[in-house]
């Protein structure tokens, strides 16, 4: 056998044994010992790359790429396959060799998420393995593999074009799926199937039980810890370079090139077309807790967070002069095509600058003209833009209760899109920072000098091309926390009320991505108890995938809830012999602790009835509509649980008519005895509170038959009153900052008065 296959073998050989570290309880957590520490997945792995220098150094050109790209095949973002379970196991059948796998039966394989079944496809494919070739050694080497994947890669239109032009004309995936699975051992072929499915959690951290509450009582995600690509490249390199470079060029591929390039690279760049990792920021629970964190620096600057989509711009230039423009999504796709609607605005916002090559950091928005400002839900009026240019129906379908909408209640934009709207709308970018220029990165530059040159290089454009708003909180040591702390709750206040999605604090000094000096993120559902909450009922729930994989638990467990709103509370009114009926068009995972949740099962299981069961009406208490794309529940619960809700304000999704929170977090559950079902919110009364927390007004509330009755109840006013209408909102704006900067004070006296703690930073992108 070759020394390459053998080096495929042995990375095999690394995810068996991070798979096969015994997960520990969590009673036993206090008494860890370092024996269990050197047990864990980066142990693993750093002895396993010790040993495969010792046993085949030098290593081969390209060796860490390809390392990187299987074992963290989540990251490798340039590679697209569009497969996904249901689809990858179809081709299956056809593709899995008859000397390593039973090939009879494997339309089981389809039935890898029901509740008997482990959850994962690449598990199932291992229950057909053949017994006793658990250590075959297969013919293909690790360059083959990765060579397979990036011609699978080619057949997807979502993949980086440079696999579009090594293969122009790709076979087809059938074919080159039986060429990746031929002749593999059972092993190779269940991780292989995980790799293709970008996803290695359910194989190496898979739920230790199959029963619902002793995983959720006994363990938690730390009874197993997971190995980061961070931690991998610092033991791969502990030099640092590696994840120097990653930092700066954001895909494997490019990092491990720089890396192996070595002597030529002296110092990790950026370059144009090539994401740059987006740093991530500290959470603030409060405007005490937020300035405690960077409390050491000069200026602090509170920035405007905007409610948008992130926009990394990479701007060159070709021989001819011709602008080439590149997006990347927060999560590093390449979004260069989706966000073409904004092309010209960049080209307008960097007119008077020589033409040179440029990163820029801009969230893409939403601009109101009628308003002339940013619209404050932003994420809804994205997708009342992208409507415009959009195929994408959107409807509620009463998938199996069918009921008229007759005679429901009914409010202004319920059943008609926002898009008539959408005149008044268009994109605009807010830019924030800039990251490259020329050939100089600024990333090790402090945030003071790259907002200079931010605001020297981008043309700001009224409704089109803008800087990011930012107030200066603190000018430097003298300034007192508490002195601080009172002038950001007066910013927070104020931007609350604008309804602004919160603010991003910068200490002047600080670098990009700088982990002693976070940005520090301040949203008003980071405060406990401050975030928009609601009261809706649970009617349905099933197990997702990417939850339970976070959590760790089997497709026995109920990770996601379907959450309704009565639709007929009019209709019940009048006749409260009528079926309750619920629209059901959002689901919350969130919220939940691991014992909450053990308990919200057993609740559930006790009065659920199989979705497929469901055959007529009457089989259920009540009738249901629920949004199309909403993948169907596993079970349905005969009598609705209220549960309250927390969220990050309210949204719509493209797909969707009404407001749903943002963010939705499940903070309380109630049985029956404690407060009823009937108690949830009607579908008119919760687009009432969304409508107020976005601070929108119902553009179409003319063809509203009681226009009178809906302002009152949108306002809360009196029509006819003293006053005009703009005084009294200018009054009830300014009472209703006093009240925040009253709430935010409060929490920070909170804090200041209580037992100080060494606290974990929570840190997100």
């Amino acid at each position: 056998m070759s020394r390459e296959c053998h080096f495929l073998f042995s990375f095999v050989s690394l995810l068996c044994q991070i798979a096969n570290i015994r997960a520990t309880l969590t009673s036993s957590h206090s008494n860890r010992s370092g024996s269990s520490r050197s047990h864990s997945a980066h142990a693993v792995a750093t002895r396993w790359i010790e040993a495969l220098r010792n046993r085949y150094s030098p290593l081969p050109r390209g060796t860490t790429a390809h390392v990187l790209r299987l074992l963290f095949p989540e990251e490798d973002t340039p590679r697209k396959y569009d497969l996904q379970e249901a689809r990858l196991a179809s081709y299956l059948g056809e593709c899995l060799d008859s000397s390593t796998v039973f090939t009879r039966d494997t339309k089981q394989l389809q039935s890898w998420s029901k509740e008997r079944f482990s959850g994962c496809l690449g598990e199932e494919l291992l229950k057909f393995s053949v017994p006793g070739t658990e250590d075959v050694v297969g013919p293909k080497s690790l360059q083959e593999i990765d060579a397979l994947l990036d011609e699978l890669a080619a057949t997807s239109k979502f993949s980086d074009k440079s696999f579009g032009d090594a293969y122009p004309t790709p076979r087809p995936k059938a074919i080159i799926l039986r060429s990746l699975y031929s002749s593999l051992p059972a092993a190779d072929a269940s991780y292989l199937t995980q790799i293709i499915l970008k996803d290695l959690r359910p194989l190496l951290y898979a739920p230790p039980v199959a029963l619902t509450s002793h995983v959720l009582l006994d363990y938690n995600t730390t009874s197993k810890q997971v190995l980061t690509k961070e931690e991998f490249m610092v033991s791969w390199d502990p030099s640092k370079m590696l994840l120097r470079m990653y930092n700066v060029r954001a895909r494997l591929d490019e990092a491990a090139m720089g890396f192996e390039a070595g002597g030529v690279l002296t110092q990790a760049q950026p370059r144009c077309g090539v994401p740059i990792e987006v740093p991530k920021s500290a959470k603030g629970r409060c405007p005490q807790h937020a300035l405690e964190l960077i409390e050491s620096c000069d200026k602090i600057w509170a920035e405007t967070k905007y409610d948008g989509e992130r926009a990394q711009i990479h701007v060159s230039y070709d021989q001819n002069g011709k602008m080439n423009i590149m997006i990347f999504s927060k999560s590093k796709r390449d979004s260069t095509m989706d966000r073409i609607a904004v092309h010209s605005i960049v080209k307008d916002a960097l007119v008077a600058m020589p033409p040179q090559q440029i990163i820029l950091d801009a969230e893409m928005v939403a601009y109101s003209e009628q308003k002339e400002s940013i619209d404050g839900s932003s994420s809804l009026s994205l997708a009342v833009v992208c409507e415009c240019e959009s195929t994408i129906p959107r409807v509620l379908a009463n998938t199996r209760a069918h009921i008229p909408y007759g005679g429901r209640d009914t409010c202004p934009s319920l059943h008609s899109n926002d898009s008539s709207n959408s005149k008044d709308l268009h994109l605009a970018l807010v830019f924030f920072d800039v990251l490259f220029l020329g050939y100089a990165s600024y990333l090790n530059v402090p945030y003071a000098s790259r907002r200079a040159l931010l605001e020297s290089v981008v043309c700001e454009i009224p409704g089109r091309s803008m800087i990011a708003e930012r107030t200066l909180i603190s000018n430097g040591p003298g300034v007192s926390i508490e002195r601080a702390s009172q002038r950001l709750r007066e910013v927070w206040a104020q931007k609350i009320v604008e309804c602004e999605e919160g603010l991003v604090l910068k200490a002047g000094e600080s670098f990009y991505g700088d982990w002693k000096l976070p940005w520090v993120k301040l949203k008003k559902d980071y405060v406990p108890g401050y975030g928009d909450t609601i009261d809706l009922v649970v009617v349905a729930a099933g197990w997702d995938k990417d939850r339970a994989r976070e959590l760790r638990v089997p497709p026995a467990t109920l990770t996601t809830f379907y959450v309704g709103a009565l639709g007929n509370s009019s209709q019940m009114m009048a006749n409260p012999d009528s079926k309750p009926h619920y629209v059901i068009y959002f689901t919350a995972s969130y919220g939940l602790t691991r014992e909450q949740l053990e308990e919200f099962n057993f609740w559930m299981r006790a009065d659920t009835v199989e979705s497929q069961s469901i055959r007529e009406p009457d089989d259920l208490p009540y009738t249901y509509s629920m949004l199309k794309v909403l993948p169907t529940p596993s079970v349905f619960v005969r009598s609705p649980i209220l549960v309250e809700l927390c969220g990050a304000g309210f949204t719509k999704s493209p797909q969707c008519k009404y407001y749903e929170l943002r963010f939705p977090r499940i903070t309380k559950t109630f049985r029956p005895s404690e407060r009823s079902f009937t108690e949830c919110l009607a579908l008119r009364e919760l687009q009432t509170i969304a409508y107020e927390a976005v601070g929108r007004e119902a553009h179409d509330a003319d063809n509203y038959k009681d226009l009178e009755e809906w302002s009152k109840c949108l306002w809360g006013k009196q029509s006819g009153t003293g006053g005009t209408q703009s005084e009294a909102r200018n009054v009830g704006r300014q009472k209703t900052i006093e009240e925040w900067e009253q709430k935010l004070e409060t929490v920070d006296l909170q804090r200041r008065n209580g037992k100080r703690k060494r606290e974990d930073v929570d840190m997100s992108q």
